[in-house]
């Protein structure tokens, strides 16, 4: 398939709480014409993760942090108050990085990692981290309820947001995990979460149970479209024919805050059949009824058990693509 050329306008959606999009390295069949690029490639930002999760590894180095961070980084962690100085952020989270014995930060494998452009030289990221480490008496003091023992070998699924500039540094880092999904190394990922229901229904296009998932007042967005209420968005979802939702790595949602607000991230792969209006829509061009995927990550937000945000996150240009890799019409 090929890109079309005509009217394509600049998106850029920051990461705080809204829609992500990915950027990838363009395959030979693709250009991107007047879509706007990052401020750092793909491979950058790739390093800069490596770094990241070098430094974050048992011990940990805040020497090495401090050189990819900026000086008034804001970090976020779910349930806490903002940190706005590197020096603040070290202070108060040494003791707890410290606690993960022997901790190895990876991405999963086939897991994208997300860039998009930002602010003048900044770009806008995601990535999932797998982390594997010995389970502390520490940690058990700060997380009381989970049934983890000292000495165990443990894993933790966690979401990394972050903004880079175009120096390398970060502005921004906002991780999201919630301490329930600590779980013992060999254990697998568990598939009757909240959210593993919530996409159950939508491929079982059950009304009635997505009733009591998704709240009346919902609000999606796609990369680069407006807003939709759910009446809406159930409409749009007619553009994609025989849609089957696919979680291809734990998801997270956090711990609900004092108004029972929960966010969190799945990674999704969207298969369907396409229809010849979304090649308007996402500009791009497929056959009508072209077998395609789509994979990215969702953002959501739930609101005493319902869907209230649904953010899924992809590069239009880059990450619609025809399963098993023909192009379209074929």
């Amino acid at each position: 398939y090929k890109l079309r050329a005509d009217d394509r306008k600049e998106t850029s959606l920051l990461l705080r709480r809204r829609t992500l999009n990915q950027s990838l390295e363009p395959t030979p069949t693709q250009t991107f014409s007047s879509y706007p690029m990052p401020a750092l490639t793909q491979a950058q930002v790739q390093s800069w993760i490596e770094d990241f999760h070098d430094a974050c590894a048992a011990p940990i180095d805040f020497a090495k942090l401090k050189n990819l961070m900026s000086k008034r980084v804001t970090v976020e962690n779910p349930g806490e108050p903002k940190c706005k100085k590197f020096e603040d952020w070290e202070k108060k989270y040494k003791d707890v990085y410290t606690a993960y014995k022997s901790a190895k930060r990876t991405i999963p494998k086939g897991a994208p990692t997300i860039v998009l452009p930002a602010k003048k030289e900044e770009v806008d990221c995601i990535s999932p981290q797998l982390v594997n480490f010995v389970w502390t008496k520490d940690l058990g003091e700060m997380y009381p309820l989970v049934n983890l023992s000292n000495g165990d070998k443990a894993k933790i699924v966690v979401y990394d947001r972050y903004t880079l500039s175009g120096k390398n540094e970060c502005s921004w880092y906002a991780p999201i995990f919630n301490p329930i999904d600590f779980k013992n190394a060999d254990r697998a990922d568990d598939d009757d979460t909240w959210t593993h229901t919530l996409y159950k229904a939508m491929n079982e296009g059950d009304a009635e149970k997505l009733g009591k998932l998704l709240a009346d007042n919902l609000v999606v967005e796609y990369p680069g479209q407006p807003k939709m209420n759910k009446d809406q968005w159930i409409e749009f979802t007619k553009n994609f024919k025989a849609l089957n939702h696919e979680l291809f790595f734990a998801p997270v949602l956090t711990v609900a805050d004092k108004e029972n607000v929960s966010e969190g991230v799945a990674a999704v792969k969207r298969t369907f059949k396409w229809s010849a209006a979304l090649n308007d829509t996402f500009k791009v061009e497929f056959a009508e009824d072209a077998a395609v995927e789509i994979k990215g990550y969702d953002n959501l937000k739930v609101k005493d058990g319902k869907l209230v945000y649904l953010g899924p996150a992809f590069n239009p240009a880059l990450n619609i693509k025809p399963v098993g890799g023909k192009g379209a019409g074929n």
